[in-house]
């Protein structure tokens, strides 16, 4: 007869042992969404997981080509490890084969995720119809650049709520697209100060990390004391932050742009030039972050004080190869940008201050590359007192509110877009990654709605048609005019002949708000511009009456609706609380499918602005679509 002992010895010999590696795994992700697989070892046999485990899969569409996916080490002792897959494609059945290598293991897990439809707008990339512009690519709505620079956002010192503090910021000054470093040391790390005014230092402020207010502490990335992190053990708590931060600019729709490091401080030549220390950030970096739909990478930081430009075409051969989802991708040098023939790089970046003409000059340079331009340092807005070369009154960096915003319009003149970044009162918020006191900052949010209204991507430099500004037009249907300050112009609407009537408004750059234009005819034209500062004139063709209140369509070969006089109606986002984000999925989402297009925006939190364009100094709500005036 069996005793109870007996009995529980061969229960205990017959069951299974238990699996020392197991995944859990979605059944189903929306379109652009991130499906996370999550694989958990027992009793880790890894010496180093970051070098010794390997986890890869590859997910396939019936009929279609395996799309490769690289996992990452989510866990000091590799007990933990994840996969991200990001789908492109809706109502379709991925078949994915996962497999962890390493440390005497070797497991695959295979399966199916379905791909429902969602309401992502999807990643901004660059338009194909309109190689100087981006787009969503799941919604084929244009997305109209406008960048905040926060390069220590991910400082160790800031809790999450200050992290989102500056997100919501931005949410609710008009940036879609946030800058920031995953990697760096303060710039003073090991005592060193940059003295080199060419470069970005102004003259009267030779301060540690350019003059911040609190404290700015190394971004630890690895594990280990600054000078001293060990290159092959990356801090898993650090980067879980940086996870937080994508995730909530996502679900605020902003463009998280990682810049993967810095110049001006120690770190790139600790970890030296393309040593498997420098591939393996890049590669975490890309396994971790990219199946989050709206990041984009720059290689680094003013990258050419410490790489060279044969560093930065096979670091960035490295990081397309990497990345399966293909985000865009450049890379940060001083006025020349270094790779308009790359393929790897799909958008232009440069950093050059100067005159409204100088800036907008640097970007018709590029007017032949079939690549959207954006001017990230085009002069950080300061007190105005001395720019960087000691100058008062001009521009660079420290430059004035009106320069650095002027400097801005003149850069969207050329068809191009930028990133401001915020030095006031010599603090250099752009550096601590906190929200400033910047005024520019305020009334940026004008630009963005100004141009969202109208078919901006057909616009076309035509500066023949005006003298004392610059404009932007589709030759007898849209005309923009920008006069930076001037009093009188001329500006020629010949091209216009033989539409019944011209319709004009004056746009306050400085408020949001239209007034009525002069009476134009379709030849040379002589107009007064406002007193107060710069300020934009809209001219397009008149249209029927029929229609009336039809809201607005904007985008290819569209027409943008001329505002109801005397008051522009608008949707308001000052009223919105963007300080929790993470419950918030939809909101920022609503904001950038409202800024891209309007056909499908609801209208239905309006605010009546004014038309005085006295009220220059007002702070206005970010306008994201106009209603229509009646005309058809």
């Amino acid at each position: 007869m069996l005793t109870l002992y007996s009995v529980w010895m061969v229960s205990a010999c017959l069951a299974a042992p238990p699996e020392r590696v197991t995944m859990d795994a979605p059944t189903s992700v929306g379109r652009y969404d991130l499906a996370e697989f999550t694989v958990r070892v027992a009793d880790p046999p890894f010496g180093n997981p970051f070098t010794e485990a390997d986890l890869t899969g590859e997910f396939t569409l019936t009929g279609g080509k395996p799309i490769a996916v690289r996992g990452f080490c989510d866990s000091q002792d590799g007990s933990v490890l994840r996969l991200r897959f990001c789908p492109d494609r809706e109502r379709a059945t991925y078949e994915y084969h996962i497999t962890l290598k390493g440390g005497g293991l070797d497991k695959t897990f295979s399966g199916k995720l379905e791909c429902s439809g969602g309401d992502r707008a999807g990643p901004v990339i660059v338009d194909p119809q309109h190689r100087k512009h981006f787009i969503h690519a799941g919604t084929g709505k244009p997305f109209y650049h406008l960048g905040y620079t926060a390069y220590h956002l991910m400082d160790p010192r800031k809790t999450d709520e200050q992290v989102n503090a500056t997100i919501g910021y931005c949410v609710r000054e008009g940036f879609n697209k946030v800058r920031f470093l995953l990697a760096g040391y303060p710039r003073d790390a090991g005592g060193q100060v940059s003295k080199d005014a060419e470069h970005g230092v102004p003259e009267p402020q030779q301060a540690p990390n350019y003059g911040t207010a609190r404290p700015i502490n190394p971004l630890p990335a690895w594990l280990g004391e600054p000078h001293h992190y060990d290159f092959a053990r990356f801090d898993v708590a650090y980067w879980q932050r940086i996870d937080r931060a994508v995730r909530r600019m996502r679900d605020a729709g902003i463009v998280a742009t990682c810049i993967v490091t810095i110049e001006k401080q120690r770190l790139p030549r600790e970890y030296g030039r393309l040593t498997e220390a420098e591939y393996r950030l890049y590669r975490y970096a890309v396994a971790r972050l990219a199946a989050f739909d709206n990041v984009w990478w720059d290689l680094g930081n003013e990258h050419n004080e410490y790489r060279d430009t044969q560093w930065g075409n096979t670091m960035g051969a490295f990081v397309k190869q990497e990345d399966p989802y293909d985000r865009l991708l450049s890379a940060h040098g001083y006025a020349d940008f270094l790779y308009p023939q790359s393929d790897w790089a799909g958008f232009i970046i440069t950093q050059q201050y100067g005159t409204e003409k100088e800036v907008r000059d640097w970007v018709l340079k590029y007017k032949d590359v079939p690549k959207p331009y954006v001017n990230e340092e085009y002069g950080y807005e300061g007190d105005g007192i001395k720019n960087q070369k000691g100058k008062p009154n001009a521009p660079g960096h420290g430059q004035s509110a009106d320069w650095t915003r002027r400097c801005h319009w003149s850069i969207a003149m050329a068809g191009g877009y930028a990133t401001y970044g915020d030095w006031s009162k010599g603090v250099s918020y752009f550096y601590m990654g906190d929200p400033g006191p910047g005024v520019a900052a305020l009334q940026l949010k004008h630009l963005r709605s100004f141009f969202e209204a109208l078919p901006y991507r057909d616009l076309e430099v035509h500066d023949e048609y005006v003298t004392g500004g610059f404009c932007l037009a589709v030759p007898g249907e849209h005309y923009v005019f920008y006069f930076p300050g001037r009093a009188e112009a001329k500006v020629d609407l010949a091209s216009a002949a033989g539409r019944r009537r011209l319709e004009t408004r004056w746009f306050g750059p400085r408020t949001g708000w239209w007034t009525n234009g002069p009476d134009l005819t379709a030849g040379e034209n002589v107009v007064t511009v406002p007193e107060g500062g710069d300020w934009v004139l809209y001219v397009r063709a008149a249209r029927s009456r029929r229609g009336r209140g039809r809201r607005p369509e904007s985008g290819a070969g569209r027409r943008a609706e001329m505002p109801e006089q005397p008051a522009l109606r608008a949707r308001s986002t000052e009223s919105q609380d963007w300080t929790a984000l993470s419950g918030a999925p939809e909101a920022g989402l609503r904001l950038g499918e409202l800024a891209s297009g309007g056909d499908e925006a609801n209208l239905d939190s309006l605010v009546e602005g004014g038309s005085d364009p006295a009220e220059h100094g007002k702070r206005m709500p970010l306008v994201v679509g106009i209603l229509n005036s009646g005309d058809d």
